[in-house]
């Protein structure tokens, strides 16, 4: 092994000097680059040559290579933005694009999207972010014995969209109505005696409803109630429509005319009456129904309910509270709800009386349930209408059912106790007593929450209500929370879940290809990619109005491109100490 074989020791450690600068270099280049990963270069002893000494065998290196570059894939730091669809992933996890006009992915930690013209959520490069898209339709049906209603609290999905993640697009800059499909108030019903404003002698617990009067100027007397609550609730197109229930104690016992038989001791029964301005009650009753050409029902003859006294009724029934004042059950009447009637025949019983007053279903979430037809739609009047237009019936009314939640959940089918009065009628004192146990439809099986109404002294308040439902939105604002979930914000005061933004990681960093770009691809020594959702099953958590900045450091860069130069230098002097070494060695022939 000559002195030329030293030479080229010295030069694999220049090669390699030069290399790791490159390194460096392209770490400090991107300093400032958005989500870049640094990298550093590792270093290895090339080979060895065998030889031969008085001590005996003998192993002489002959230079340096460069053993691996590896990523450094810790957290950048956060630079905090004025734009909502800037977001950072706060642990670990990647972004997913999609090349446009291709179903190739990458991979970024570069956060820096916003929505183009065509409401696409893309990057700077016009690379689609990909996500699951929200369902925000709300599909309630009646309660057929096949629904669990059990809670589920304990055991929350931390997915809110559904399907497969795909690119996240907005339908449309707008949002479209919703009608309301379910109300619920939180009452606090005053107890003190001067709370019975309606007594009736022959209907106790039908007082109230038998005051209203949807024909008259004033459909109810403001001295005949105790309490209100209103709330505003909207039609398939967005109007507004105001929804009034009406609260008055009914009165348990009439000394020498009834009792309200094994009604427990101490305990308290009001009657509720849930209404609209009878002038917006489209509902009709009787007539014939046949479709037109895209299968739509038209009503031939029938009567207006706006022609009839109950016009705006919607629902009726009793809430019974214990000693204690707490809600324990309760009752729910709608019309027309327990008629058997043939499909596309629609309920021809005259609403004012008693007897078309009956039980009302109750929906998959456990809620009794009214239908409130603002459109005139044939079959939409009762819950028990149904259409079939020569196939299999089905409900119109389904889609067009609102809940109502005083606090109460019937966990039972059928949902009121069996043998009970099929009718307000029902509940008319006959033969000098009403007997609670055995004669009032109540729930079958409860379910009470915390948050439902109560009796006390003092005067009557709504502690809560809400409905949902909205007229058509424009879109002015987005935010992304910590599970990734982007919310869109709208100028109806209404804020939606849209998409809920996916997340992946690799068991092996170091096997992702660099594309350049800020983007990352899989191979086959990084493995699949793991999905999941922001902030749960080791994911790092989204923060939008923040982007991740480069995790170079400088300070190490620079110590790197010192001990760098230094050894290159070094390498250097080596082969220039060779190159003296050799010009002797051909001097000794002159």
């Amino acid at each position: 092994m000559g002195l030329s074989a030293s030479m080229w020791t010295s030069v694999s450690g220049l090669m390699v000097h030069g290399k790791k600068m490159n390194v460096v270099g392209n770490n400090i280049a991107n300093v400032s680059t958005l989500g870049f990963k640094a990298q550093r270069m590792d270093f290895c002893d090339y080979l060895y040559v065998s030889g031969g000494s008085v001590s005996g065998p003998t192993q002489i290196g002959q230079g340096a290579g460069v053993y691996a570059v590896l990523g450094d894939f810790s957290q950048g730091s956060f630079e905090s933005t004025n734009t909502g669809t800037d977001v950072a992933i706060d642990g670990n996890g990647f972004f997913r694009v999609r090349q446009p006009k291709s179903e190739m992915m990458y991979y970024t930690r570069a956060g820096d999207f916003y929505f183009d013209k065509d409401r696409q959520l893309i990057n700077p490069q016009k690379m689609l972010l990909q996500g699951w898209k929200v369902d925000n339709t709300k599909d309630l049906t009646f309660n057929r014995g096949s629904t669990s209603i059990g809670s589920v609290a304990d055991n929350p999905s931390p997915y809110v969209g559904s399907g497969a993640p795909r690119d996240i697009v907005l339908e449309s800059w707008n949002l479209p109505p919703e009608q309301t499909r379910s109300v619920s108030f939180t009452m606090q019903l005053s107890n003190d005696s001067n709370t019975d404003r309606t007594t009736n002698t022959t209907n106790p617990m039908s007082a109230l409803f038998g005051q209203w009067d949807g024909t008259a100027e004033t459909p109810l007397a403001d001295n005949a109630y105790a309490a209100q609550s209103s709330i505003n609730v909207y039609d398939a197109g967005g109007t507004k429509h105001t929804l009034t229930v009406y609260y008055d104690k009914v009165e348990t016992e009439k000394t020498g005319q009834y009792v309200l038989k094994d009604l427990p001791a101490g305990y308290t029964v009001y009657e509720y009456l849930v209404t609209i301005p009878p002038s917006e009650d489209m509902r009709t009753y009787g007539g014939t129904v046949s479709y037109d050409g895209e299968g739509n029902p038209l009503l031939a003859g029938g009567t207006k309910f706006s022609t009839t006294k109950k016009a705006g009724v919607l629902m009726t029934g009793q809430l019974i509270f214990n000693q204690s004042g707490q809600l324990v059950n309760q009752t729910a009447f709608t019309y027309g709800a327990g008629a058997t009637l043939a499909a596309d025949t629609p309920c021809n019983l005259d609403p004012t009386r008693l007897t078309s007053w009956q039980p009302t279903k109750t929906s998959s979430n456990g809620l009794p349930v009214f239908v409130a037809n603002f459109s005139g739609t044939p079959l939409t009047n009762t819950v028990s209408e149904m259409a079939a237009n020569g196939g299999t019936p089905y409900s119109i009314a389904e889609k067009n059912i609102i809940e109502l939640d005083f606090g109460l959940k019937n966990t039972a089918n059928p949902p009121w106790k069996t043998g009970a009065a099929t009718s307000l009628a029902g509940l008319t004192v006959g033969g000098g007593t009403i007997e609670y146990a055995t004669a009032v439809p109540t729930m079958a099986s409860v379910e009470r929450h915390e948050s439902a109404s109560i009796l006390t002294s003092g005067k009557a308040t709504i502690r809560d209500s809400d409905a949902d439902g909205y007229p058509v939105g424009i879109l002015n604002g987005y935010k992304i929370d910590p599970d990734g979930v982007l919310y869109g914000t709208y100028d109806n005061n209404q804020t939606l879940a849209l998409y809920q933004i996916a997340l992946y990681d690799f068991d092996n960093l170091q096997g992702l290809y660099r594309e350049g770009n800020n983007l990352y691809s899989e191979t086959n020594e990084s493995g699949r990619p793991r999905q999941g959702v922001p902030n749960h099953s080791g994911f790092g958590a989204t923060r939008s109005y923040n982007i991740e900045q480069s995790n170079v450091d400088l300070a190490r860069e620079f110590v790197q491109m010192i001990s760098t130069q230094r050894g290159f230098q070094a390498n250097s002097k080596g082969i220039t100490t060779v190159d003296t070494m050799l010009e002797t060695v051909i001097g000794m022939k002159r």
